[in-house]
């Protein structure tokens, strides 16, 4: 319900398309590949940490409306997913993302809350 009300406050129309294609790298070296056409995003996410320490591959699916980015990456090696959400930084010195995510992993029945996991990242465009 809280998102309806948030929904409400959201401009009407949507933005000038901003081309988000390119490898877009996070503070700890992860890679996201992203594809565009038109407002609609697909391709790699290269994690530099996993929970056994090695790199870890997903496939990403995603949406842009002007400067606004989101996206969702289903882990290959992992029964997780995890979803991006951000906007495209006009102050930055370098094109920047500033992203909110959100990850899902498989629990124990009972201890679905436990299930998920939040934080931030900021990704740079790689030159």
């Amino acid at each position: 319900m809280l998102q309806e009300k948030a929904l409400a406050r959201a401009k009407a129309g949507t933005g000038a398309a901003i081309d988000f294609s390119g490898t877009w790298i996070n503070e700890l070296k992860s890679e996201a590949v992203l594809v565009q056409a038109n407002n609609v995003l697909s391709g790699t996410y290269l994690s530099a940490v996993s929970s056994d320490g090695t790199q870890t591959t997903g496939d990403l699916q995603g949406y842009i409306d002007g400067d606004l980015i989101s996206f969702v990456v289903h882990w290959r090696n992992f029964q997780a997913i995890t979803a991006w959400v951000g906007q495209l930084d006009p102050a930055a010195p370098k094109e920047t993302i500033n992203t909110l995510w959100q990850m899902t992993k498989q629990v124990s029945a009972g201890d679905e809350w436990a299930s998920i996991n939040a934080g931030a990242d900021y990704f740079t465009r790689k030159p």
